[in-house]
């Protein structure tokens, strides 16, 4: 396995299909920066155009640091955020209890991007959750959901976009 230093900025080769980039590290992982429009964001604002989602998948873990695969998703959306004019929102899946490392580990990867045009916001907020434990019975559960949202300084929509961010809602009409 080849391993490089963290201040390295090489980057693997990736293609892009349609709202996803996909490319395989040395360790034979599959990634894919997913980067799709998402209507859920503001359904009662379509004047609130390309909010975007954005996760990623592997086909399975990581085996240490691999300063590359960091430096291929900074670049993937970096460059996203220079070709468009778009509001990205990333939520970290709390369902393993790993939310917030996955939110630290983006806010790190986030300040390499190195735009000062592009604002980061955060937000997190309690969902419930039901489980079944062991022997059937179901029960609720609280979660801590960690997100974040870029956009440009000078987007159009910055202030209504920021605004319902932190207030949760999805209407701005009216209210702005």
């Amino acid at each position: 396995m080849t391993h490089l230093e963290s201040n390295s900025t090489e980057v693997y080769p990736n293609e892009r299909f349609g709202s996803y980039f996909l490319f395989t590290t040395v360790q034979d992982i599959v990634v894919k920066v997913n980067l799709f429009q998402d209507p859920r964001f503001f359904p009662d604002n379509p004047e609130i155009e390309e909010a975007f989602n954005f996760f990623i998948e592997t086909n399975k873990h990581s085996m240490g640091l691999d300063a590359r695969l960091r430096n291929t998703v900074i670049a993937i959306l970096a460059n996203f955020l220079k070709e468009n004019n778009p509001i990205i929102i990333y939520y970290c899946d709390p369902l393993d209890g790993r939310g917030h490392l996955r939110y630290a580990k983006f806010n790190r990867w986030f300040y390499m991007v190195g735009d000062p045009s592009v604002e980061k916001h955060d937000r997190e907020f309690i969902v419930n959750d039901l489980k079944i434990d062991e022997s059937g019975n179901v029960f609720r559960t609280k979660l801590t959901v960690y997100a974040s949202i870029l956009l440009r300084k000078n987007h159009p929509d910055y202030d209504s976009a920021i605004s319902l961010f932190h207030s949760g809602e999805l209407d701005k009409t009216g209210k702005l």
